[in-house]
């Protein structure tokens, strides 16, 4: 009986012992099991709020990625809109090659910019509508491309607009034609808040207007001036200022970039050859470079090492602006002055025996009125007077027939249906007449060679 108690007792002293265990063993283990949790949730917090920070800093880095330098591109005109009219190219044509060639430049040698173009085919856009874009992508600079344009072959030379009142007829005259693209809007009036690129009232509104960005962009045309003449050895006209709506509605430092004449005929030649396009391109990219470093040391941004294109300009590249130079000199006491590569005579300006050469003109040698065909002739120089048959300028060259055109007596050899008769014409006497260039009729209408061309046979 006593050894039975005794086994029970040893039973359950073993039994307690066994609970005692377990329950140590739970207890130990949701207190570890309780710690761990505790350290998951601190870890997962402190996990969580890492991601937290880094997650902070991508949309900064979004930003700051977005935050690179733009710079909006336009080539004035395009699609229906040709621009100014040479004797065988459109503005439009010769502002889009600029354009491109200058784009490449930026975005090949600039990293940290952002080229935005508002066309890079040949379609129309209103002003309004490149505008927007200059807008939209929140530029930092707006150049627009133009070719400028005059009633006289005599005009030449570079300019460069920003936004302010046209304090002269001349920059007026060149702000109402790049305007003029409006009229081919409908309800032009509206969409423009009564803005008449016509009427001159409509001008005196940017006289009253402040313009938080002119020094930036004077600051800019100065540079692309400066190159223009360094670079291409153009002729300076200079920075000025007149009414651009699309200056007016761009937020940001805006210029308008006048790349020569393309009624002279030499500049006109210049500029639709694809050295002359690379060339103004070049300039106006130099004057980005500068005005680039200027902004990233303004900024506090780390400034560009990207380099000018250095090139010395050669005798026959500034040929055409000397000669342009030595025309403006002349006008005052000599006798002739040059437009383009033409030479001109002024009567005012000549001698006695010279005038009683001018009475007897050389007579109008008209093509047959029943040939129908567009004709082809040389035009050899132009003058502001009939000179004589027997005249010097003509270095003895005979058959020598003009018309009249914006007041000048342009004289002509040749009278062929033929493109490649006329072309050796053209080459016979260049030994006399090194700048003579072929131009077309069609009937009493003036066309360019290769508009004659195109037409069907």
């Amino acid at each position: 009986m006593i050894n039975l108690k005794i086994y029970c007792f040893k039973w359950y002293q073993k039994q307690d012992k066994n609970i005692t265990f377990a329950q140590k063993y739970t207890t130990n283990s949701m207190f570890f099991r309780g710690v761990f949790m505790k350290l998951i949730k601190n870890y997962f917090i402190v996990f969580l709020c890492a991601i937290l920070f880094v997650l902070s800093f991508v949309p900064i880095f979004i930003l700051a990625q977005d935050a690179r330098f733009t710079v909006v591109l336009d080539a004035g005109h395009g699609g229906h809109d040709p621009g100014a009219m040479g004797t065988f190219s459109r503005e439009k044509d010769i502002n889009l090659a600029i354009e491109l060639d200058l784009g490449a430049l930026i975005e090949q040698n600039f990293k940290d910019v952002k080229v935005v173009y508002t066309r890079k085919t040949d379609k129309y856009l209103t002003l309004q509508e490149r505008a927007d874009v200059v807008n939209d992508h929140h530029a930092d600079l707006f150049i627009c491309v133009h070719t400028n344009s005059s009633l006289s072959p005599a005009a030449f030379g570079t300019e460069t607009f920003t936004l302010g009142l046209a304090k002269t007829k001349a920059n007026l005259d060149v702000a109402m034609r790049e305007n003029s693209v409006i009229l081919l809007e409908e309800d032009y009036r509206s969409k423009y808040k009564g803005f008449d690129p016509k009427s001159v009232d409509s001008y005196i509104m940017f006289e009253f207007m402040q313009d938080k960005y002119i020094d930036k962009s004077v600051e800019f045309s100065s540079a692309v001036q400066k190159q223009f003449v360094s670079y291409c050895g153009r002729t300076d006209h200079g920075v000025r200022q007149a009414g651009f709506w699309v200056l007016h509605r761009s937020a940001c430092p805006s210029v308008l970039v006048e790349v020569g004449f393309i009624s002279n005929p030499a500049e006109e030649r210049f500029l639709t050859s694809e050295q002359g396009q690379k060339q103004m391109a070049t300039a106006i990219y130099n004057a980005f470079v500068d005005y680039k470093k200027s902004h990233d040391k303004r900024s506090g941004r780390p400034i560009s090492n990207v380099s000018k294109i250095e090139q010395p300009v050669s005798v026959a590249e500034t040929r055409v602006s000397k000669q342009s130079r030595q025309a403006e000199e002349d006008k005052k006491p000599a006798e002739k002055e040059v437009v383009g590569k033409q030479k001109i005579v002024d009567i005012s300006k000549l001698s006695d025996t010279s005038k009683t050469q001018v009475l007897n003109p050389v007579t109008i040698q008209r093509e047959n009125k029943a040939n129908t065909k567009p004709v082809f002739k040389v035009q050899l120089l132009a003058a502001r007077v009939a000179l004589s048959k027997n005249a010097p300028d003509f270095k003895g060259v005979e058959n020598v027939d003009f018309f009249i055109e914006n007041k000048y007596y342009k004289y002509t050899l040749g009278v062929e249906t033929s493109y490649s008769k006329i072309q050796q014409i053209r080459k016979s006497i260049l030994s006399k007449f090194p700048n003579a260039f072929i131009i077309a009729f069609d009937g009493d209408r003036k066309l360019s060679p290769k508009e004659v061309l195109e037409l069907p046979r």
